[in-house]
């Protein structure tokens, strides 16, 4: 059981870790800056400034409402707000050429990233494993398939109930029980275990027992405590490593070398 325990533990790893190395989708299809015809147009009863020279003086332009700029009719020339120009004439305005990548030099390295990581991924775990296993799983459980991929591979936000909380577990467990081979890359199982070891530090700092962290957690009683032992003595060290005192066992010097 311990064995199988520590099996589902990777291949959720696995399974969470499985777009890590995609880069964020984006667009195909940009557009290009440029002027584009607006919604309004400038006022001609007060030339754009909101306000109209009547024979009792200066009053508020009803045509445009005191804002400068009307409404664009059918019959109106179109008009760039942002610019402040005529469409016509916008586009005749000088604009910046498109950036475009330069040429890689003779032996330069792609600069996509993405790959040469997705390479060091598949190389050191098992991911086609769990994409077969995750293909099986959508044949014979399709909402099953559906859950653990939602909420373990993509982490999406979601509001599950203790059925589909079931459901999802018996998911990880069924490709668990499927899977050839598990292999994690190491930097993976290094990030997990500082945080399993900051999450046993956390649990016994509010007070908690072994027993309890071992249930909160998911471990073996024993291994709670040995993992206590190891951070007990990590921190006794660090603490006479900054203190400067000699540590016990340490031989003092002979007073020979000393005067010498």
């Amino acid at each position: 059981m311990p064995d199988l325990a520590e099996r589902v533990g990777k291949v959720r790893l696995l399974l969470e870790t499985l777009h890590d190395p995609y880069p964020t989708t984006r667009p195909t299809m940009r557009p290009e800056p440029g002027p584009a015809a607006s919604r309004y147009v400038p006022c001609e009863a007060c030339h754009r400034h909101g306000w109209a020279r009547t024979r009792r003086g200066v009053v508020l332009c009803l045509v445009c409402d005191g804002q400068g700029w009307r409404r664009r009719r059918s019959d109106d020339e179109a008009w760039d707000a942002y610019i402040g120009l005529p469409v016509t004439e916008a586009v005749q305005l000088p604009v910046e050429a498109a950036h475009r990548p330069r040429d890689l030099d003779a032996g330069e390295e792609s600069p996509y990233g993405w790959e040469r990581l997705q390479a060091a991924y598949e190389a050191r775990g098992s991911y086609r494993e769990v994409r077969r296993c995750l293909g099986l799983l959508a044949r014979e459980r399709p909402w099953r398939h559906h859950l653990v991929c939602v909420v373990v591979v993509e982490n999406q936000p979601r509001q599950l109930s203790r059925w589909d909380e079931l459901e999802v577990d018996l998911g990880v467990v069924w490709i668990t029980l499927r899977m050839r081979s598990i292999r994690v890359p190491p930097w993976l199982l290094e990030h997990e275990r500082i945080e399993r070891n900051e999450e046993i530090q956390a649990l016994a700092n509010i007070g908690l027992t072994p027993s309890q962290i071992a249930l909160q957690i998911g471990l073996e009683k024993e291994a709670v405590k040995r993992q206590l032992r190891r951070l007990k003595q990590r921190s006794n060290r660090r603490m006479i490593s900054l203190s400067g005192a000699p540590q016990s066992g340490a031989k003092p010097e002979r007073m020979g070398a000393a005067c010498a």
